[in-house]
């Protein structure tokens, strides 16, 4: 499961990284550890804007799985020390980041609705099986629901920042449509749902068998026995065992991501809740395909024709803007590092120091 903010550890606040990373999972969160009903003191203070402490225990830890999804060792005795310290900096940095655009946002007469962020929150909350493995998640992460909403609202303002910042930089409604008009497929998106039957070896007894168990699993559906989502957690193999065989992405059909057998079915769905008739065949064994969500249109098109068009220069200019107030940023309350690394003063500090850099660098680019 995936925290689905778009807050990527390497690069929050930007729209251009929200669009280019396709809209992320979100995670996690302390449980009132201990609710006295004393209000939590913040990380930071950054602009006037408090920092709550659950936000900064997100990315910290948000960093160390990214790490360990590279393999990197934080609590090896030589070099885990250095890589906790430059996480937690890269942490400070991020919600550092975070506060600015908050205040900016502000100056700026910005809001967003509260019942919008309530909206989002549970999205997010959807994503979980059920209330138990939320809770889980929040307390992994340390953080909590309120912590949720706070990095909520931060990313619906930073993107209507952006698009403040540049609202002289953008495109006709007629420029828009003409360019949809030309080719919707480009730009009509869909998000699908599989049950994916593998055979149980290479032979045609195999895949016969497992033709049978498809074709049944259709049967329970068709008839109202059992739910496309619970045969999903019954029969798939992968990761959208736990997802009621979500597929998790939207795509168009002129840049699907799925093999072409499986793509050809589902593009042939047309309304929302239909399953495909019959089971598909492709390498993997035989799905049935749900489509989830779709969405068609001109508006719903409208922020991918301007990114496409005009991305690069909208991009620039709001991190012009945006760094220029980060350099300027006044911090009132620092925050207390727990991770400091004494810099020994011998070459091979220096460059275990300057290797950890790279790594992590080098990890965020693969």
């Amino acid at each position: 499961m995936k925290f689905n903010l778009n807050l990527k550890w390497t690069a929050v606040g930007r729209k251009a990284a929200a669009v280019l990373c396709a809209l992320l999972f979100l995670m996690l969160a302390l449980t009132l550890s201990g609710c006295t009903g004393k209000a939590e003191k913040p990380a930071m203070v950054v602009n006037d804007v408090a920092v709550p402490q659950g936000v900064l225990n997100y990315y910290i830890n948000y960093g160390k799985d990214y790490l360990a999804s590279y393999g990197i060792d934080i609590n090896d005795p030589e070099t885990g020390a250095q890589y906790m310290s430059l996480i937690e900096e890269q942490g400070v940095d991020i919600v550092t980041e975070i506060a600015v655009v908050r205040a900016l946002a502000k100056e700026a007469g910005l809001s967003v609705a509260p019942e919008q962020i309530a909206e989002n929150l549970q999205t997010e909350k959807s994503y979980f099986t059920d209330d138990a493995a939320w809770q889980e998640w929040l307390t992994t992460y340390q953080l909590t629901e309120d912590d949720v909403e706070w990095i909520l609202e931060y990313q619906l303002l930073a993107d209507a920042l952006f698009e403040h910042v540049n609202q002289d930089l953008t495109m006709t409604d007629e420029e828009v449509a003409a360019i949809y008009n030309a080719n919707p497929s480009d730009y009509d998106t869909y998000r699908f749902g599989h049950i994916l039957i593998t055979p149980d070896g290479d032979d045609d007894a195999a895949w016969a068998a497992a033709l049978q168990t498809a074709n049944e699993a259709l049967s329970k559906i068709n008839a109202g026995e059992a739910t496309f989502e619970e045969l999903a957690g019954q029969y798939n193999p992968d990761s959208t065992k736990a997802t009621g065989g979500d597929l998790g992405q939207y795509c168009t059909q002129n840049a699907s991501p799925y093999v072409d057998e499986f793509s050809q079915a589902a593009f042939a769905l047309t309304e929302v809740g239909q399953v495909s008739a019959v089971p598909v065949r492709t390498s993997f064994g035989y799905h049935l395909i749900k489509l989830l969500d779709k969405t068609s249109g001109v508006e719903s098109a409208r922020d991918a024709i301007i990114t496409a068009q005009l991305g690069e220069a909208r991009t620039a200019k709001y991190n012009e803007y945006l760094n220029e107030a980060v350099a300027n940023a006044v911090v009132s309350q620092e925050y207390q590092r727990q991770y400091v690394v004494e810099n020994n003063s011998t070459d091979n500090g220096e460059n275990d120091t300057n290797t950890t850099d790279t790594e992590i660098d080098n990890a965020g680019n693969n």
